[in-house]
């Protein structure tokens, strides 16, 4: 309890520290852009909230893939660029459950992230741990090699042709204010947050949390002191790509699958990182909901703008492709280290 008040004190002051140690030019962007979200909401209340809707549940899940790479970064120092293939396999094995063998979406729940995280275990033990210890692009290199090679093995089993299956009960519409949600991303949302409160009380208020931080600082003493860190690290590893997993589950259900969606995705969680802070898990969490909600909100956003000032040229369709771009961008002008980026994983 004492390390994690501790972690929120210091996390508060660093916050409030950053805003007060702001300048005048940035302090007034945010207040045109706090005008700005607020016009948005007058202009189109319906519209902002089911955008917003849709952009934390898109964000839950870059949060759920993120946190597993960062784990595996953070705490391994391994660049697992086939973390975006966890995700597109852990789809396609919930698409083998539920629309194949006809079990229930709950099964696929339970299947698909344990398949994907025994999968992630083969690749480590037998491939990345020989690497440890070697340069950096190393397992980089590996890594994007295994994602090819899974990505070309699902579009030869199942085509490539996007594909889908039943979320059950979660289908029904949900009301929800001004607007009406999707069961799936309710549901979505709360595996998510979940899935934040387990890896972080894993990590900070349990032995192998501890060992595991141990391992990271001094691996020769930690062993010495009896710490299996071989077997910690691939269950380290199995965690990861079994959260991996999970989101391609929901995320499949939600909007379908196609063996590219690993690839877009592993683009945008390395943002995230970025965005948040490379091994930091706050980061991972708050890089994952700004740059989802962004995405979504933007549009909408340059829609109102447009529409309240009689000039439609700045309303841009595709500005939702690069809006995670452009917040790097700025949040690097502004932090080059990223949000919440420092030496170490916890904060």
């Amino acid at each position: 309890m004492a390390s994690t008040t501790l972690a929120g004190k210091r996390w508060t002051e660093r916050t409030v520290a950053t805003i007060t140690g702001m300048n005048t030019v940035w302090k007034v962007m945010y207040l045109l852009l706090g005008l700005w979200i607020l016009l948005t909401a007058a202009v189109s209340p319906g519209l902002f909230a089911t955008q917003f809707v849709s952009g934390l549940v898109y964000g839950m899940i870059l949060v759920m893939i993120a946190l597993g790479l960062s784990l595996i970064l953070g705490l391994m120092g391994v660049i697992n660029f086939a973390h975006g293939a966890f995700f597109m396999f852990g789809g396609y094995v919930a698409f083998a459950v539920v629309a194949q063998l006809g079990l229930p979406f709950s099964v696929a729940l339970i299947v698909a992230p344990i398949t994907v995280g025994l999968l992630g275990v083969v690749i480590e033990r037998f491939l990345l741990r020989r690497l440890y210890g070697t340069e950096p692009i190393n397992g980089l290199l590996l890594t994007f090699g295994i994602a090819l090679m899974l990505e070309e093995a699902v579009r030869y089993t199942w085509g490539s042709a996007p594909l889908g299956y039943s979320a059950d009960v979660f289908e029904n519409p949900v009301p929800l204010l001004v607007t009406n949600v999707a069961g799936i991303r309710i549901f979505t949302t709360i595996v998510g947050i979940l899935s934040v409160i387990t890896i972080y009380l894993l990590i900070v208020r349990t032995d192998f949390g501890l060992s595991i931080r141990a391992g990271v600082q001094d691996p020769e003493m930690t062993e010495l002191v009896g710490e299996n860190l071989p077997v910690k690290f691939t269950l380290l590893f199995f965690i990861g790509s079994a959260l991996a997993g999970l989101a391609g589950v929901l995320r499949g259900a939600e909007t379908g699958i196609d063996p590219g969606m690993g690839s877009l995705f592993i683009i945008l969680v390395f943002v995230v990182i970025v965005v948040g802070g490379m091994g930091s898990f706050f980061g991972s969490v708050v890089g994952g909901l700004l740059i989802g909600t962004a995405m979504f909100v933007a549009p909408t956003m340059l829609n109102a703008l447009a529409t309240t000032t009689g000039l439609p040229w700045l309303y841009l369709p595709g500005a939702r492709r690069v809006v995670p771009f452009v917040v790097m961008i700025v949040v690097l002008l502004a932090r080059p280290r990223g949000l919440f980026g420092e030496e170490g994983f916890l904060e």
